[in-house]
């Protein structure tokens, strides 16, 4: 295992609160869906940072802001967001409270991260103001669909599909983070990714915590799991492949 994995695991994914109902089911997906896709991309990413980093121009660096402002810009980070609020229906509010003011926190985050890859942007003098950005097609053309579009279709599954988004896809995120952090020594773009550390680990954590307090019945473990094997399959190409009848 990567020693950023392993640190990772230790520190957030193996230990479990006493009494969390849902933990053996989560550990479960863990180790036999979540773990060797997580390898497999962080290898991915340190093998691109490394290679990143022979480049004698910085136009590496320009290329990740300006995707990362396109992935969380204010815009999409809204749309995306109230997607999931929007998931839980009036009358299961009460029942998914703490998850909702989560979710509603989250807004704020993403949004946040936007500027972030934005400090990056003006910092090197790439753009003299974030307005620039709205001229660049780099930097709003979203390059996940198959992502963003099954957040969508959250509100039609079920309100705790989600889990398998936060679970897996934000520890992924909190990984990449943990390497560039490592590998990088250049200011801002240490800066463009510890400021979001803790709040993609938040990010994480509301998904275990989806996964060990909320995820108890076969019903909403199926949803995470089928939701789970769609990302894996989307976005790191690590799960099942797409039934015939589904593929055409």
């Amino acid at each position: 295992m990567h020693p950023i994995l392993e640190e990772f695991c230790d520190k957030w994914v193996w230990p479990v609160m006493p009494g969390a109902p849902g933990a053996d089911f989560r550990l479960k997906l863990t180790r036999e869906k979540c773990l060797p896709a997580w390898e497999a991309l962080l290898e991915r990413t340190v093998r691109d940072i490394e290679e990143e980093l022979t480049h004698t121009d910085e136009g590496w660096k320009r290329d990740h802001a300006l995707r990362g402002y396109a992935a969380e810009g204010v815009h999409m980070s809204i749309k995306q967001m109230s997607a999931q609020l929007l998931s839980v229906d009036i009358g299961d509010q009460e029942n998914y409270i703490d998850l909702q003011r989560m979710r509603a926190r989250q807004i704020w985050d993403e949004c946040k991260h936007s500027k972030l890859h934005a400090d990056v942007l003006l910092g090197k003098g790439w753009v003299k103001d974030e307005r620039e950005l709205m001229s660049i097609a780099q930097a709003n053309v979203q390059p996940l669909p198959a992502y963003f579009g099954l957040s969508m279709m959250f509100p039609h599954i079920h309100p705790l599909a989600r889990a398998a988004q936060n679970y897996y896809t934000e520890a992924n995120a909190c990984l990449g983070i943990m390497a560039y952090i490592k590998l990088v020594d250049d200011p801002l773009v240490v800066h463009e990714h510890l400021s979001q550390r803790d709040e993609e680990l938040m990010h994480f954590m509301e998904g275990k915590f989806q996964l060990d307090f909320y995820c108890t019945t076969p019903e909403s473990q199926k949803h995470v799991e089928d939701a789970l094997g769609y990302l894996l399959h989307q976005i790191g190409g690590f799960g099942r492949s797409p039934q015939p009848a589904a593929a055409q």
